[in-house]
């Protein structure tokens, strides 16, 4: 996925990082740094091992044309009861005009940091993964701002406290030279940066022969969900250290249903991580790499954190929900991007 979210922040698409568990570390920061380096023959069930989850990511959106780029927070700062009147001022007295975009002044700021665990001495590190850039903010320069979500319109006054997006507000002149709408940029706010600085890889798929796809039992509910599909192409891409296979199932029309990956120890030849992406409501699998041109990429692997092991992703669209990033080991960890989808 490019990590592509189809609701209010894509409308325009660490290590242990948890607002509820900060890392006693120190030191200074400056206001802004830069660094730029640059078919399986088997359908029987077995047993999934029960997924993880940690680190909490957010994601950059442009706010129309003006200058500031928005990182929202809502997703662990709710806002939604009206009588919390320490969350947001009141609305209707601010008036429509100034009530769509408006900073905090110190009182609500100090309660937004307070309910985030989010300190003035921690930094915001936001990292493009396709551009390999990396900037930093100390969050004791950034102002805190609510936005009001692509979902409310003016319309909708007077406004509610669930209409609005909560956050920092970020200069775009410090991300210059970052995706297209920041689509590709990953934010995070802790006391020191968890990105690599190894540079990501965008998936280069091969078709194989079906025969040549890992014979691996499908996992519980996996069975059932392409009971009515047939295998259609077989596809591998290897790194030094894994392999990965990829199986389409096609439905009654032919169309791509569903896609099942398999991560491989090169060495031992294990299966480390099995996914399954299929169409839903909400869900639909992305194209494979350069099927749409050579700027068409969703797949990536690599060593994206430096405290963890590579991660894989970019395999399907959400309209509900938010993307994930899997991390290529037997824990089955799975870090959720909180991109604060209102859809």
């Amino acid at each position: 996925m490019k990590i592509k979210l189809y609701a209010l922040s894509t409308v325009l698409t660490l290590f242990l990082f948890s607002c509820n568990k900060k890392e006693n570390t120190t030191g200074t920061l400056p206001e802004v740094t830069e660094h730029t380096e640059t078919e399986t023959d088997t359908l029987q069930e077995t047993e999934e091992t029960p997924r993880k989850e940690s680190i909490y990511l957010f994601t950059l959106t442009p706010k129309d044309s003006s200058d500031v780029a928005f990182v929202s927070l809502s997703d662990i700062y709710p806002a939604g009861d009206e009588k919390d009147t320490l969350a947001l001022p009141n609305i209707e007295k601010m008036g429509k005009e100034n009530a769509a975009y408006f900073t905090f002044d110190k009182n609500y700021r100090k309660r937004f940091f307070s309910k985030t665990n989010i300190s003035e001495t921690d930094s915001l590190f936001v990292y493009d993964y396709a551009k390999n850039k990396l900037v930093s903010f100390a969050v004791k320069n950034l102002k805190t701002a609510a936005m009001l979500n692509g979902y409310s319109s003016e319309e909708d006054w007077p406004y509610h406290n669930y209409d609005f997006m909560i956050g920092f507000e970020i200069n775009k002149k410090h991300l210059n030279g970052f995706s297209e709408y920041y689509r590709d940029a990953l934010v995070y706010v802790g006391k020191e940066n968890p990105f690599s600085k190894e540079r990501l890889k965008p998936i280069t798929w091969k078709k194989i022969a079906k025969k040549d796809y890992p014979s691996k039992a499908l996992k519980n509910n996996d069975r059932n969900l392409l009971k009515n599909t047939v295998t259609g192409n077989t596809y591998f891409y290897k790194t030094d250290s894994h392999e990965y296979f990829l199986q389409d199932y096609l439905d009654s029309n032919k169309i791509i249903y569903g896609r099942r990956l398999l991560v491989v120890d090169s060495k031992t030849k294990d299966v480390i991580i099995e996914k399954l992406f299929s169409q839903s409501e909400g869900t639909s699998p992305t194209p494979l790499n350069y099927e749409n041109g050579e700027d068409s990429i969703d797949q990536w692997t690599g060593k994206l954190f430096k405290n963890k092991p590579a991660v894989v992703f970019g395999f399907e669209y959400l309209s509900f929900g938010c993307p994930s990033i899997s991390v290529i080991d037997k824990s089955n960890e799975e870090i959720n991007i909180q991109c604060d989808n209102r859809h």
